[in-house]
């Protein structure tokens, strides 16, 4: 198997291995009946077995201008087994230790799991891993969908590698070269024509979006925390409707006071406007795995919501709800104008040409002008409690933020909705930890909740 990694999961790649960004996620389970340590050695083993799972790992092009590319490697890394732990707090340490582990699939496995046995007699897991492996929902369903497994000798062989570096590099180049034509071309017709979706406006908007940054942020750090709630499904659906909202808006209200919270611990100005990155599937597709969209499906785009700074609100939803749905429409009718998914923000084809470090330095740079995500993963399949006989009481997907403060999860399984905070504890500002926050902002909203 040799498949070449995605344009947009070269720049993640090259985040993960030059700067502070970790382009992770992970799933973290908690079982009453815990697993032995031979039980997650095997569950270690199914995870690495799969091709379109987490069986493979990448390797460095050997011709120049071409894109790393997947192989096999079915071997699973040896499973992180801590001591146990006296209280509750050093769960909650191990899990941030587990989440500020840079996972690299080139120069390493890529991911691992890991476990911990807590006081309460509950055991947590961690399954990292870098997220060139696909987005949430779609590792969930590879991993946990009760798909049948692939022999990977079915799989088609290609052109020799070489040769497919080769074409891959050449036609990175004409397209960059394309690129740049059209870039010049727009310039040329300055000031008396430009397009509204051309090069030169994506190009403008990105450089416009590094300039506008917070400075009360400062430099990313590589350290993340994670707090985690578990909430009544039901109730969550009712008293978002009780506000004149949905279930999204209401996690989206709740992300941005978060970071409100945490731009007025830091000493930011509270009064900016909050931008959140809320990822938008437009995929109308079977759910069955394909290794060659590593990092998710082509028509996976994003909408921006923007709401207005000041500090927590927990009233009405009409105006978020509205302010989401005009966010949503707006991405939706890029992608059908233009009929292209715009899988990098910022990026243009004229970059190409250019190396892959200075257009990362533009994508998360735009990254970085948002101050959270807000990502709604849906409904889980059941196999994702599941490990070997144990059945998990939780399954919590945790989605990492790639530039910005912080990135909330929402995804539900049975009659609960699992959310998943991660953040860069440099940009929570002091104050109480993210936990209590997390904690804080559920209470306000007045819905029943377990925090862990």
């Amino acid at each position: 198997m040799e498949v070449p990694l995605v344009e947009h999961g070269s720049l993640m790649l090259r985040a993960a291995q030059r700067s502070a960004v970790l382009p992770n996620m992970a799933l973290v389970t908690r079982f009453d009946d815990p697993p032995s340590a031979d039980e997650l050695r095997g569950e270690a083993a199914r995870l690495a077995a799969s091709p379109f799972g987490l069986g493979r790992r990448l390797r460095a092009p050997r011709v120049p201008g071409a894109r790393p590319r997947w192989q096999l490697a079915t071997e699973a890394p040896p499973v992180a087994l801590a001591p146990p732990a006296d209280a509750a707090d050093e769960v909650r340490r191990w899990l941030d230790d587990e989440l500020s582990v840079a996972h690299d699939p080139q120069h390493g496995a890529g991911w691992r799991l890991a476990a911990v046995p807590g006081a309460d007699g509950r055991t947590t897991v961690a399954l990292g891993m870098s997220h060139l492996y696909g987005t949430g929902r779609d590792v969930a369903t590879t991993l946990y969908g009760g798909l049948d497994p692939v022999d990977p000798a079915t799989l088609p062989a290609g052109p020799p590698p070489l040769v497919a570096e080769a074409l891959d590099a050449a036609g990175r180049v004409a397209r960059g070269a394309r690129g740049t034509a059209a870039l010049a071309g727009e310039a040329a017709l300055l000031p008396w024509r430009r397009r509204r979706d051309g090069a030169l406006s994506t190009l403008g908007r990105a450089l416009g979006a590094m300039r506008d940054r917070d400075p009360s942020r400062g430099r990313g750090s590589r350290r993340r925390v994670g707090a985690i709630a578990t909430v009544d499904a039901d109730a969550w659906d009712a008293r978002a409707r009780a506000l004149g909202g949905t279930p999204t808006s209401l996690q989206v209200a709740a992300v941005a006071n978060l970071v409100r919270e945490a731009r007025a611990a830091r000493g930011g100005a509270v009064a900016r406007t909050v931008r959140l990155i809320v990822p938008v599937d437009l995929a109308d597709r079977d759910e069955v795995p394909d290794v060659t969209a590593s990092v998710g499906p082509i028509r996976l785009t994003s909408a921006t919501v923007l709401l207005p700074g000041g500090r927590a609100q927990h009233g009405a939803l009409d105006d978020v709800r509205a302010e989401t749905r005009r966010a949503f429409a707006a991405a939706a009718d890029e992608v059908r104008r233009t009929g292209r998914v715009p899988v990098a923000p910022g990026a243009i084809d004229a970059m190409k040409l250019l190396p892959d470090d200075v257009t990362r330095r533009v994508v998360f740079g735009v990254h970085g002008h948002y101050d959270g995500a807000a990502s709604n993963v849906g409904v889980l399949p059941p196999g994702i409690r599941r490990l070997g006989s144990r059945v998990a009481t939780d399954a919590v997907l945790m989605a990492f933020p790639l530039g910005s403060d912080l990135s909330v999860a929402l995804a539900r399984h049975d009659d609960r909705i699992q959310l998943g905070v991660v953040a860069d504890p440099s940009r929570l500002g002091a104050g109480p930890p993210l936990r209590e926050r997390l904690v804080a902002e559920l209470t306000a909203w007045d819905v029943p909740f377990e925090a862990w």
